[in-house]
């Protein structure tokens, strides 16, 4: 039975391409994007075998042809345990729609800039696009504030810096005392991906510190808002730890 053998070596051809590209942007095998893009293509070849497999198992219920029903179950199989995970992931995202940009900060006039990220020649390819980026982030999530400490800003650096430097996948790769400047990169977990934030202390007007931040995608054109969320999350740790707990009413 030709459609329900196709299924399975479709199907095992789906596996093997899942591996590579997971396996390959992981250990640094290859570049994250790639990686990716065969983690898609997995996708693709493993609906087919999924389908093949579904015919496969339809035409070999009974008679001669049901010698094939046992690769059509190994197609079957491969394509649903590849292709109904992605479908999960896919409707999550679509549940949620993020506006597709990938570089978010709290300061649209003067954003936070990058100083010495690794791996990048020039900081120019970082520069922010403000008429591109500003009126997208604003539909899509809204203006994000900086975040006010009533701490001087050398203090705010300090607390700052140490949270910075606790965070699980952060590597602060650029650290300027002078300027309240802490620069690093996220690293996503499976394919790598490799995200830049920049933090920023200023003083604020009555005296205690604004605390900016911005954080962009190396790669692709939205995120998922991963970018967002970094920063809120990022800001909601700090506050936790250093922020002056409210006073209990008597």
């Amino acid at each position: 039975m030709i459609i329900a053998w196709l299924s399975m070596l479709d199907g095992l051809l789906a596996a093997v391409i899942l591996a590579a590209g997971v396996i390959g942007a992981h250990f640094n095998l290859a570049a994250p994007i790639l990686g990716f893009q065969l983690f898609l293509f997995s996708f693709v070849i493993g609906a087919l075998a999924l389908i093949l497999g579904l015919i496969g198992l339809l035409l070999t219920r009974s008679g001669p042809r049901s010698g094939g029903r046992g690769p059509a179950k190994v197609g079957t199989f491969i394509g649903a345990a590849i292709v109904v995970p992605i479908l999960l992931i896919v409707w999550q995202a679509m549940r949620t729609p993020y506006p597709v940009i990938n570089d978010i900060t709290t300061d649209y006039a003067n954003p936070p800039q990058f100083v010495k990220p690794p791996g990048i020649p020039s900081v120019n390819a970082l520069a922010y696009n403000r008429d591109w980026f500003a009126p997208r982030q604003t539909a899509g999530y809204g203006k994000l504030e900086p975040l006010h400490m009533s701490a001087k800003p050398d203090v705010a650096f300090e607390q700052v810096k140490a949270t910075a430097l606790a965070q699980p996948n952060w590597q602060v790769t650029y650290i300027d005392p002078a300027t309240g400047t802490i620069e690093g990169i996220a690293v996503s977990f499976l394919f790598r991906f490799i995200d830049d934030f920049v933090i920023q202390v200023r003083p604020a007007p009555d005296g205690g510190s604004l605390i900016e931040m911005r954080s962009r995608s190396r790669e692709g054109k939205g995120d998922f808002g991963v970018n967002y969320n970094r920063i809120v999350d990022f800001f909601a740790t700090v506050k936790s730890r250093y922020a002056p707990a409210p006073s209990q009413a008597s």
